[in-house]
């Protein structure tokens, strides 16, 4: 009776067993890497026009992956349940994480600190650059009110004295202080 792999009868083609009856040992295509299951799940096979079907070398190749796949991932298993479970005071593993942790964890915080301090300097010299700036303008604006002040008490000055003087050739004074609206 011809072998069924997945569902795939071979028509006849037979896949020696160099260990007799057991799984084979298949090699790994190149680089060693298993296939995935999507690899499985998406493989398309070219079909033949001789008959309908597909072409049967490219299923027998694929299926020779699928088995050294299954037969690496059995090893594995069977492998890791061979092995003693580790002991938590000899197993130095968790150690390592949690010192791995910790050290991220300090290392996050000195550069969350570092940051915060970065903001804190930045932010002191743009209040102390805004404070500047508007202790010129303050300035600029006290000496202008102060020139103001003061060339509106020479104006006065002059508009008394005008007053004072009386008008030319006996007219009447016009209204002349600053003061005064009528």
């Amino acid at each position: 009776m011809p072998e069924n792999h997945a569902g795939h009868a071979h028509d006849g083609h037979d896949h020696p067993h160099p260990h007799g009856g057991t799984a084979p040992v298949l090699r790994l295509p190149a680089g060693g890497r298993p296939l995935t299951p999507a690899e499985v799940r998406n493989k398309v096979f070219a079909t033949v026009r001789v008959r309908e079907g597909y072409d049967m070398a490219q299923v027998d190749e694929f299926l020779d992956l699928v088995e050294a796949t299954l037969d690496q991932v059995l090893r594995e298993n069977a492998e890791l349940r061979t092995r003693p479970a580790p002991s938590p005071a000899s197993d130095g593993a968790p150690r390592l994480t949690r010192h791995a942790a910790e050290r991220t964890v300090t290392m996050a915080r000195q550069q969350a600190e570092e940051i915060i301090a970065d903001a804190r300097e930045r932010a002191e010299a743009a209040q102390r650059e805004a404070l500047t700036y508007g202790g010129r303008i303050r300035e600029g604006l006290q000496d202008q009110i102060r020139q103001l002040r003061a060339l509106l008490i020479e104006l006065e000055k002059k508009t008394t004295l005008i007053t004072d003087l009386g008008p030319p050739s006996g007219r009447p004074a016009p209204n002349t202080r600053l003061g005064d609206v009528s």
